[in-house]
């Protein structure tokens, strides 16, 4: 899978590639559709692993997500960034997954980890386990410093560049990342003392 990592330079000539294939689709060239896919599924994918998605389904998501694109093409105004589009469309689409799931969940679930007894085990299940935890954590924040932690801490991306991608100035991701810092750090330190200090 290539990376989606948009650069200064070349994010208007992104946002010109992105709405020519977006047009060329809709003119009946499905093919192009292939190039949209190749550019974004990184970062849908990323999008999908941040809101909790368990890592066997973030690629049923990815093409869950691709799909509903290629249906709603017609719908996406050049306006803002496809990239925008795309992210905000993801984004619906885990909030709409995970409402059907929750209705659908049965009674009975497995747990997500078995205990090991083997020596060594407890060191690589206390440290999954934080994962696990700080991923929880996340859903819990506002979505807006999610979002910006998402896109600086996992995905990667400069400040510069997230700020291009939500349509926001830099100054605004970085107060976001601060103070989505400060709320993870009280979500950690409330629920779960016993792995994260204050």
């Amino acid at each position: 899978m290539e990376r989606f990592n948009p650069s200064p330079g070349d994010a208007d000539l992104r946002a010109a590639e992105d709405l020519k294939c977006v047009e060329e689709v809709l003119a009946g060239r499905s093919e192009r559709f292939r190039d949209l896919v190749l550019r974004y599924q990184n970062l849908v994918a990323g999008i999908a692993w941040r809101s909790g998605c368990k890592r066997e389904d973030v690629e049923d998501v990815v093409s869950e997500v691709f799909f509903k694109v290629y249906r709603n093409l017609h719908q996406f105004r050049p306006d803002h960034p496809f990239s925008t589009w795309l992210y905000k469309l993801t984004a619906n689409h885990l909030v709409d997954r995970s409402r059907r799931a929750k209705k659908e969940r049965g009674r009975t679930e497995m747990p997500e980890q078995i205990s090991d007894d083997a020596p060594g085990a407890q060191d690589g299940l206390e440290l999954d386990e934080r994962h696990v935890l700080v991923r929880e954590a996340l859903g819990q924040i506002d979505e807006r410093y999610r979002e910006s932690i998402h896109l600086v801490y996992v995905e990667g991306l400069k400040v510069e560049e997230a700020a291009r991608l939500l349509g926001v100035p830099e100054g605004t991701v970085k107060t976001r990342l601060m103070r989505g810092r400060e709320a993870l750090k009280k979500v950690l330190t409330r629920k779960n003392p016993e792995h994260f200090k204050s």
